[in-house]
């Protein structure tokens, strides 16, 4: 199956201080931007040979000569819908999907994976990221259009008092068999903007990206009866469990910096060491051409080195170590981190390693766990003691079987992104 990319310039450089806008791809600034189309295009084509980009001319310039990107074919389809606001990110998308007359499947370039994406042909008509329920943001932008808008489709007016809920399928990863589902979204969703557009002054635009490409989209399938695969089952509305870079590739497999996960230093830090650590070739030649063509983007400020070399032996330390010798490794709190058992509640300081500023943190909820590691301690061990603790058990409920994986997820974390941990008796995170 061929995976394929899209990226409308006209959203990206449209300079907008909308929370849901696109511009800089939704990265704090183009240096990331492009560091995440990067990775994303690598890191896809280390699983599928077939990854094709559909832009418009401006964006065959960038990933074509620009960054230099290995895609298997670059489309300039895009080109057609210059005339449309350049706040409507998402329809670019839809003009993709809408062109394919194959099985495909639409990555976003804020999605990097490890492994090949699951989808079964055979059983299932389309694949989508995640479904959401009552995700925040749709609901107050859908009612002034069931109120205010000249038309609303009747495919969602149906969903929604059907099931009384605002349904809609997360649209980062997209794709499937049915070529006709993504035709027909792609003209009822140009009619519902086409006939709407003067309402866009008074609505939040980019949320209404989101409806007319998730939510239309969950209500068409389910109108045609679609068979829809979901690549990930009860996703928070947060997606903690698709942005958390600390525990790729032992647990994380797809990693997709959705909207907010942008904002993030740690991710951005993250997505640059990334594609320094697995393509460090790549990385070193355009980053020479970016610093020369984009001196006022932050070529030039590097990670420190003492830093990214930590960051680089924690990445050996997960890529060569299983699942099973990870939770029998003991972890201890960092010698340069400070309790202080007379504040209340108790707390625990710590520098930042990314700008090197003191923080801060109240050991309440998950971080009340961390004093555990004064000594250190396996995630093993911490389950066996916790697990027999009547407080702790009612306290996490049913949820009590994932505490092993959470604990795992939160331990990795607290090494990597902030260095509150390391492991024992491995010494290779110690700070230089």
């Amino acid at each position: 199956m061929k995976i394929i990319q899209s990226f409308w310039t006209k959203p990206t450089y449209h300079n907008s201080d909308d929370a849901n806008a696109r511009f800089n791809g939704g990265w704090p600034n183009q240096k990331y931007a492009f560091y995440s189309f990067a990775l994303s295009a690598l890191t896809i084509n280390r699983f599928y040979n077939q990854n094709e980009l559909h832009t418009d001319d401006r964006g065959k310039e960038l990933f074509n000569n620009l960054l230099e990107l290995p895609y298997s074919d670059i489309h300039t389809n895009l080109e057609k819908i210059n005339n449309y606001h350049p706040k409507l990110w998402a329809f670019g998308k839809l003009v993709s999907c809408a062109d394919q007359n194959e099985p495909f499947m639409h990555l976003d370039n804020d999605i990097f994976i490890w492994n090949k994406i699951p989808y079964d042909i055979n059983q299932y008509d389309i694949i989508a990221q995640n479904i959401e329920v009552n995700f925040p943001g749709y609901a107050k932008t859908f009612k002034y259009m069931l109120t205010n808008f000249d038309s609303v489709p009747n495919e969602l007016i149906k969903n929604y008092y059907k099931n009384g809920k605002i349904l809609a399928h997360n649209a980062g990863c997209i794709g499937g068999k049915n070529n006709d589902f993504f035709k027909e979204l792609y003209k009822t969703a140009q009619d519902l903007i086409e006939n709407n557009q003067h309402h866009f002054p008074n609505i939040d635009v980019g949320i209404f990206n989101t409806i007319f490409e998730q939510q239309l989209g969950f209500a068409i399938a389910e109108k045609n009866n679609l068979k829809v695969q979901y690549l990930f089952e009860n996703i928070e509305p947060n997606f903690a469990e698709i942005i958390d870079l600390s525990t790729v590739p032992l647990f994380s497999k797809f990693i997709h910096c959705i909207g907010f996960a942008k904002k993030s230093i740690f991710a951005c830090e993250q997505i640059e060491a990334r594609l320094q650590y697995h393509f460090p070739e790549y990385f070193k030649n355009i980053n020479t051409k970016l610093h020369r063509l984009f001196p006022d983007q932050g070529f030039d400020i590097k990670i420190e080195p003492s830093r990214l070399q930590n960051i680089f032996n924690f990445y050996d330390f997960v890529e060569n170590i299983t699942v099973e010798k990870l939770l029998n490794t003991k972890f201890v709190i960092q010698k340069d981190c400070i309790i202080d058992f007379n504040a209340e509640p108790v707390t625990i300081q710590f520098t930042i390693p990314y700008n090197r500023k003191v923080d801060k943190k109240d050991l309440v909820g998950w971080h009340s766990i961390l004093l555990y590691f004064l000594e250190p301690v396996s995630v093993q061990e911490l389950y066996d003691e916790l697990s027999q603790d009547e407080d702790f058990i009612k306290r996490f409920g049913e949820n009590i079987t994932n505490f092993k994986t959470k604990m795992l997820s939160f331990v990795l974390e607290k090494t990597l992104l902030l260095e509150i941990l390391q492991p024992e008796p491995i010494k290779v995170l110690q700070s230089i």
